[in-house]
């Protein structure tokens, strides 16, 4: 049986050639896109079917919508979170993130806020540590070109912060990890958990995206040569603003048939 696809209603239809026309850089990245009223003249609909459309972009995460000044084609290519890799060109900047910005040719920004808490039941499972003990809580916001991209949260046990004199908004070159190297506790070992789910309220107003617009969550449990964890960090990313790159090589013996 032949399945025949019924016409696209008009708003899909404009979304489609909206998206193709920033595709084809007809509209730029960090521009704006022509108003509701222009836009339902060329297309001679409603206003109210220019803004279902545009709503379609915006929950792509094409374009955004700036208060008082219209709505505007992302200008931030997509970022490359490379896990192998992230790690070793740490000396380029102050992190990961840093270099991985700097990569693409964009300017590397942060917000950083410490706080110590006590241990949640969740946090002290991962950390190792027991429940209601302090916990030096790293809450950061990251921008490329000065829109946001990224917030993470990052859980330290409290004496080892102290320690490593990570409990200051700056950790200086090289990041929270070049300081816990120098005090013997080096993360050498990584886990990570992927998981895509709609973004809450808060991150959605973080990284100024649309509530329930996809994002990638990435747990990532990092510990020390004795398989101790040091660091327990929360990434949450716009789900169309990042790719994740994993590579592994299999070492395995092989028996040709």
């Amino acid at each position: 049986m032949t399945t025949i696809e019924p016409p696209q209603p008009r708003f899909a239809q404009i979304a489609g050639v909206l998206r193709d026309r920033i595709a084809r850089e007809i509209y730029k990245g960090g521009e704006p896109l022509p108003s509701e009223p222009e836009l339902a003249k060329e297309f001679g609909v409603s206003r109210i079917t220019i803004n279902r459309a545009v709503g379609i972009l915006r929950t792509d995460g094409l374009v955004r919508v700036v208060r008082g000044r219209g709505t505007f084609v992302r200008a931030i290519p997509v970022v490359t979170r490379r896990a192998n890799s992230r790690f070793v060109a740490r000396d380029q900047g102050l992190g990961a993130f840093d270099v991985e910005v700097r990569d693409l040719g964009m300017k590397p920004g942060s917000e950083v806020v410490v706080d110590r808490v006590p241990a949640s039941d969740r946090a002290a499972e991962l950390l190792q540590v027991e429940p209601g003990s302090e916990v030096v809580v790293r809450r950061r916001r990251f921008f490329a070109n000065d829109e946001p991209v990224q917030v993470a949260d990052s859980y330290i046990p409290g004496p080892l912060a102290e320690e490593a004199g990570v409990t200051e908004a700056d950790t200086g070159p090289g990041g929270s990890y070049s300081r816990l190297a120098e005090v013997g506790r080096a993360p050498v070992f990584f886990s990570e958990t992927v998981s895509c789910r709609g973004a809450s309220a808060s991150e959605a107003k973080l990284l100024e995206m649309e509530p329930q617009q996809p994002v990638l969550e990435v747990l990532l449990i990092a510990s020390d040569r004795d398989h101790i964890p040091v660091s327990v960090t929360q990434h949450v990313m716009a789900g169309h603003q990042w790719k994740l790159n994993y590579e592994w090589s299999d070492d395995s013996e092989r028996v040709d048939a």
